[in-house]
């Protein structure tokens, strides 16, 4: 029976060196919260555990210290941008009063030349003196270039009203980026950035708060994933796309999960998932590696929380092709450790037989 007992044990070991097995937590892709500048936190639209929507409005900051002057500024520049609608409209008149003088120019040059028409045809029959002809012509070339310089008038009015229009486009884009700059304005709103849960709530109403710090976090179920931390010594046994059984608290069945990639570092880890792991020294020594989920249900995936403790596993099929070697060792550790007690018995049997 010890031989037996000991045989099943040798076999046990050895089927146990086939799994691979591993513990680690659920991880989720939080998606911090935060001003970019320093302002006091007006009013908050939402709690902890809302569902929010990508867009939907989160939070108001108000910056005291900038709002007064933001107001003078942007006061100043809606006067400059009445002077220059002003100034447009300015414009448009005299470009207008510049074309009808050119039109009234060009009439009045093409009179003139039809003067000078006839008295070229008096002058030919000498019904007129040479001395009128050469008036006429003077005439021609006066209206010639008073109709040159109108039109250059006239061209100059149009340069000043695409000049015009341009300063108040340019002031109307720089009031609307004015307005929609909160480091500019100091009144601001928070929105969601993604679909999820509003979590690690943080920010009360009244506070002020400073630049790039999280007043809460935005998770959402369908970013979950595993982070497994593997023996160094089952590493080699652990490949990209390998597929695991995950038993996670909260959830009855198993689920599967793909080894996505291998963290080279803790320092590669999310920021609240490397203090989660620096709080257990002991996992220090482990090898983290990701794995993303599949094929989770609806149910399933609504119960998977972040930092949630897991399990993984997987049945290591090679080691299957070394169970016979594995066994047949065990069975001649066995026969060199317990052989000679069989000999004995079959001698006690013997001499049973005899008497």
């Amino acid at each position: 029976m010890l031989v037996v007992a000991v045989a099943a044990l040798a076999l046990a070991f050895v089927l146990d060196r086939t799994w691979v097995r591993a513990n680690g937590i659920v991880a989720g892709e939080l998606v911090a919260v935060s001003p970019i500048v320093q302002a006091r936190l007006q009013k908050l639209f939402v709690r902890c555990l809302d569902h929010v929507t990508r867009g939907q409005r989160l939070a108001e900051f108000n910056n005291e210290a900038t709002v007064e002057f933001a107001a003078q500024q942007l006061q100043q520049m809606q006067l400059q941008l009445t002077q220059a609608r002003e100034q447009v409209n300015i414009d448009v008149q005299q470009g207008e009063a510049a074309k009808k003088l050119v039109e009234a120019q060009d009439v009045l040059w093409k009179q003139q030349i039809a003067i000078l028409d006839a008295e070229t045809q008096l002058l030919q029959h000498h019904y007129v003196a040479e001395l009128i002809w050469e008036q006429a012509k003077a005439a021609v070339s006066r209206a010639d270039a008073e109709t040159r310089a109108a039109e250059f008038v006239y061209e100059t009015k149009k340069a000043d009203l695409k000049r015009a229009q341009l300063d108040v486009e340019i002031l109307e884009k720089r009031i609307a980026s004015f307005v929609d700059s909160p480091e500019l304005t100091g009144h601001f709103y928070l929105t969601a950035a993604k679909d999820g849960i509003i979590t690690e709530c943080t920010g009360r109403e009244g506070e002020v708060i400073a630049a790039r710090t999280a007043i809460f976090s935005i998770f959402n179920p369908n970013d979950t994933y595993a982070v497994v931390f593997f023996d160094p010594n089952e590493i080699a046994k652990v490949a990209r796309d390998q597929t695991y059984n995950i038993t996670i608290q909260g959830i009855d069945k198993p689920v599967k999960a793909k080894v996505t990639d291998f963290y080279p570092e803790l320092s590669a880890l999310p920021t609240s998932l490397t203090r989660y792991f620096w709080q257990r020294e002991m996992w220090s020594q482990y090898i983290p590696v990701r794995l993303d989920f599949e094929n989770l249900d609806e149910s399933q995936r609504n119960r998977v929380f972040a930092w949630a403790q897991l399990s993984a596993s997987r049945f290591d099929g090679g080691g299957i092709r070394d169970l016979g070697r594995a066994a047949s060792a065990s069975w001649h550790w066995v026969q060199s450790h317990f052989g000679g007690a069989s000999e004995p018995a079959r001698a006690s049997s013997a001499e049973q037989q005899a008497n």
